[in-house]
C-alpha cells in the first residue's frame, strides 16, 4: 500500500515514525496465513512434481526517507523543540493507518471459502478470487489498473474475464481490490499427472484387445471429426508417431495456459506425460510405428496446464476449460487431480459446468492413491471418473476407489509415445528405447482415462444423426452404464464403477432402437370420438433420429375409444430392434361443478346435467362418475365415493365432521374390462357443513 514521506527537520519526529512504520510492517507480516495444504503425490516417468514458492515483500514496507544532518546543538534544540500536539498527530495517523491494513486483511480472511487451518501449505500456490456480480466495470478496470502497476515480486493475473482473478497472497489482494467487491477467495490448488513406469512389458497390445478397439475400427470407425482437448503439459508433436495426428487448426488451435515460455500458443512437451495422454487416444494407425491410438483419427486440442514437473495450478486448468469451450472442443481429457481434507475448487467446478453445459464430455483420472477418497476433478459429478484395471482385468492396486468412480479402463504397463528416441518397433503396439530392446511402459489412471475420453470421441464423431453438441455428457453415461462389462461386485460398485468399457457393446448398444426414448407428442386424449394419432420422436440423450430413414413406426387399430393404445417403433437401415410404448384415451368431462348442497355432517357434490345430444355422444365413454371430500385443498385423507349411470348429476358424501369446511371435485370414469379410466378433475368447490 502506497506511503507518503514526510519530509521532517524534527529529528524526534523523524524516530517516531520510523518506529510506527517497524510496527505496521511487523504487524503486516504477522497476518500472513501460516498453513496451507497439499495434494497427495502421483508418480510418472521422470516425475516428482515440486511446487515453486514465490516470496513476496511485505505489502506495508516503507519508503527511503532522506534524515537532515544534525549537530549536537542543533539535536538538542530540535529536541528541545517538540511539540506534544505533533508528536500526538502523528502517532494518532500511524495507528490509524496500520488499523485500516488489518481491518482490510481481516475482511478479506473473512471472504475465504475454506479454513486454512485444515490444509497443507504444499497444496496450493496463491490464491483465486470471484468478484461479486454487482462488481461495476469502472471498479473491475481500477482493480486492472492496480494490477499491472504491481512491483515485480508479487503477482495477481486474469483467470476468468471480469469474473475470477488470481493472485499469490492475500495482501496482494487487499492492494488490489476492495473486500466488498469480492464474493469469495479460495486456495489455487496445485494438481499432479498421474502415472507409473515399468520398464519391462512383453504384453504390446493387450488394452486395446481388451476394451475391443479393433472391432470399431473394421467398421471404419476412427473418430474422425470429433475434437479432444487433452489439457496436460503439452505433446510432442514431432514424434515419429504423432506427426501425423490431426492437430486442430493450424497445427496448434492451443493454448499455454502456464505460459512458461512467454508463447501462450507454445505448447512443446517438457515432461512427457501430455504425449503419452496424446498417443493412447490418436497415435497414428497402422503407419508401421509405434502403437495405435484408440481413436487415432480424433483431433487432438493440445492445452498445457502442467508444467515440467508434472504440476498445475486450478487456475491454469480454468483457463484451459474455457479455452476448450470457446473453440468448441467435443471432449475434455484431464489426467491429472488431487486428493485433499478440505473442500476443492468452487470455481474449477463452476467452469466444469459451463463446459458440460456447452455439450463437452468431461473425463478425469479417479487417482493413483489406492485409496477410498475423492479426487479431483474426477470426483465433481459433472466428470466421468475412471479407474484402472490390468491385464487380469482386476482393479489395479494403485487405482483410488470411490463412489464416484464412473467406468474402468486398462491402465498397466501401457505402451505409448514419450520424449525419448525410438527405434523401429515390433508389429503396431510397441515403442522400444534407443539404448535397450525393452519397450517402454508406463502405468496409472492417467492411462486409463484417455480410453474413455476415445470412447466418447467415437459417439462425438458418428453424430447419431443430429448435433454433435446434443449428445452430452448424460446420453454418454446412460451407453457407459448399459454397455460396460460388470466386473467385481454385481452391479455397480466402487472398485470398477458400471464395469470395464467395452467399444463393441458400446457401439451395438447406441445402433439398437431398443437403447432409446420414444417420445409422443401426448400421452393421454379426452375421448371425443375422433381417431388418435399421436406424432412419436425417437431420440438418444438430446439426439432425434430421422422417422422412416432411421425407423419406422405402427400404431394399434382402432383409437377411437376409451381406452390403452400401443405403440411400435422398429429400427431401420443402421439400426436394430422394436421399442414399443402407449398413450391412453381417457373419459370426458363434460360439465363444470357446482356448489355443494350442505347438510348436517354431509355434502351433496353436484355438477351441471348434459344435454341430450351430450349423452348421445358421450354414452359410451362414460361409466358413472367419482367425486371426493377433504378438509384440506389437496385432498390429503380425503373420501372418496362413486355413483353409475351416465344421466347422474350429483354423490352425497356422510359421515362428515358438523360445521366444518370441506373443499370438493368431480371426475367422469369408464370401465374397461378389468381397467378402469379417469378423466381429469373438475375445478374446486368448497362447502361448509351444517
Amino acid at each position: 500500500m502506497k506511503k507518503t514521506n514526510h519530509q521532517r527537520t524534527n529529528i524526534m519526529t523523524i524516530r517516531l515514525t520510523a518506529l510506527l512504520v517497524a510496527v505496521v510492517f511487523v504487524v503486516g507480516t504477522m497476518l500472513v496465513p501460516a498453513e496451507l495444504y497439499a495434494a497427495e503425490s502421483e508418480t510418472g516417468e521422470a516425475q516428482a512434481a515440486a511446487v515453486e514458492e514465490t516470496a513476496t515483500e511485505p505489502a506495508g514496507a516503507a519508503a527511503e526517507e532522506t534524515e537532515p544532518v544534525l549537530t549536537d546543538e542543533s539535536e538538542a534544540e530540535a529536541v528541545d523543540a517538540v511539540e506534544p500536539e505533533a508528536t500526538e498527530a502523528v502517532a494518532e495517523e500511524s495507528e490509524e493507518t496500520e488499523e485500516t491494513e488489518e481491518t482490510v486483511q481481516n475482511d478479506l480472511s473473512e471472504a475465504l471459502a475454506v479454513d486454512l487451518d485444515r490444509i497443507d501449505e504444499d497444496a496450493y500456490d496463491g490464491f483465486i478470487y470471484k468478484l461479486e456480480d454487482s462488481t461495476t466495470n469502472k471498479e473491475i478496470k481500477e482493480m486492472e489498473t492496480a494490477i499491472e502497476e504491481l512491483p515485480q515480486e508479487q503477482t495477481a493475473s486474469v483467470v476468468v474475464d471480469k469474473e475470477v482473478y488470481a493472485a499469490d497472497s492475500i495482501e496482494t489482494i487487499a492492494e488490489v481490490a476492495d473486500p466488498s467487491m469480492i464474493e469469495y477467495i479460495e486456495p489455487d490448488y496445485i494438481v499432479n499427472a498421474l502415472g507409473t513406469d515399468d520398464v519391462y512389458y512383453d504384453d504390446y497390445g493387450w488394452y486395446l484387445d481388451m476394451i475391443n478397439a479393433p472391432y470399431v475400427w473394421d467398421q471404419g470407425v476412427f473418430g474422425a471429426g470429433a475434437t479432444v482437448a487433452v489439457l496436460d503439459s503439452g505433446v510432442n508433436k514431432e514424434h515419429e508417431d504423432l506427426k501425423d495426428t490431426n492437430y486442430s487448426a493450424d497445427q496448434f488451435n492451443a493454448v499455454n495456459a502456464v505460459n512458461n515460455t512467454g508463447n501462450t500458443r507454445d505448447v512443446a512437451d517438457d515432461f512427457g506425460h501430455g504425449t503419452k495422454v496424446t498417443g493412447v487416444i490418436a497415435a497414428s494407425y497402422n503407419n508401421g510405428k509405434g502403437l495405435t491410438g484408440v481413436m487415432p483419427e480424433s483431433t487432438i486440442m493440445p492445452v498445457k496446464v502442467l508444467d515440467k514437473t508434472g504440476s498445475g495450478k486450478v487456475s491454469y486448468i480454468i483457463k484451459g476449460i474455457d479455452f476448450a469451450i470457446s473453440k468448441k472442443a467435443d471432449v475434455i481429457n484431464m489426467s491429472f487431480g488431487g486428493a485433499f481434507s478440505g473442500e476443492w475448487s468452487i470455481n474449477l467446478e463452476n467452469a466444469l459446468k459451463r463446459a458440460k453445459a456447452a455439450g463437452i464430455i468431461l473425463v478425469a483420472a479417479a487417482g493413483n492413491d489406492g485409496l477410498n477418497t475423492a479426487y479431483y476433478p474426477a470426483s465433481y459429478d459433472c466428470v466421468v471418473s475412471v479407474g484402472s484395471v490390468g491385464p487380469s482385468g482386476n482393479h489395479s492396486s494403485f487405482s483410488n476407489y470411490n463412489k464416484y468412480v464412473a467406468v474402468s479402463a486398462p491402465g498397466e504397463y501401457l505402451c505409448m509415445p514419450s520424449l525419448k528416441t525410438y527405434k523401429d518397433c515390433y508389429g503396431n503396439y510397441v515403442y522400444y528405447t534407443a539404448d535397450t530392446a525393452r519397450p517402454s511402459t508406463s502405468s496409472g489412471t492417467s492411462f486409463a482415462t484417455p480410453q474413455v475420453a476415445a470412447m466418447a470421441a467415437m459417439f462425438k464423431s458418428l453424430n447419431i444423426k443430429g448435433s454433435k453438441t446434443a449428445f452430452n455428457q448424460d446420453a454418454f453415461m446412460s451407453i457407459l452404464r448399459a454397455s460396460s462389462t460388470d466386473c467385481g461386485s454385481r452391479g455397480y460398485d466402487i472398485y470398477y464403477g458400471y464395469g470395464l468399457i467395452d467399444f463393441e457393446k458400446a457401439f451395438e448398444y447406441v445402433n439398437q432402437v431398443n437403447v432409446f426414448t420414444v417420445n409422443l407428442s401426448s400421452t393421454v386424449y379426452d375421448y371425443n370420438g375422433s381417431v388418435k394419432t399421436p406424432a412419436v420422436t425417437l431420440m438418444l440423450g438430446a439426439i432425434k433420429l430421422i422417422k422412416d430413414e432411421d425407423y419406422t413406426v405402427t400404431y394399434s387399430s382402432g383409437r377411437t375409444a376409451v381406452g390403452t393404445y400401443k405403440i411400435t417403433v422398429e429400427g431401420i437401415n443402421d439400426y436394430s430392434g422394436t421399442k414399443t410404448t402407449s398413450f391412453q384415451i381417457r373419459p370426458p368431462l363434460v360439465k363444470s361443478i357446482k356448489a355443494p348442497k350442505r347438510g348436517k355432517k354431509k355434502l351433496t357434490v353436484r355438477w351441471k346435467a348434459m344435454s341430450s345430444s351430450q349423452k348421445s355422444k358421450y354414452k359410451s365413454a362414460i361409466t358413472g362418475y367419482q367425486v371426493r371430500v377433504a378438509r384440506k385443498a389437496n385432498f390429503s385423507n380425503a373420501k372418496y365415493k362413486k355413483v353409475k349411470g351416465i344421466s347422474k348429476t350429483s354423490v352425497t358424501v356422510k359421515g362428515l365432521k358438523k360445521k366444518k369446511t370441506y373443499y370438493v371435485q368431480y371426475r367422469s370414469y369408464k370401465v374397461v374390462g378389468s381397467t378402469t379410466y379417469y378423466s381429469k378433475w373438475s375445478g374446486k368447490k368448497k362447502a361448509k357443513t351444517k
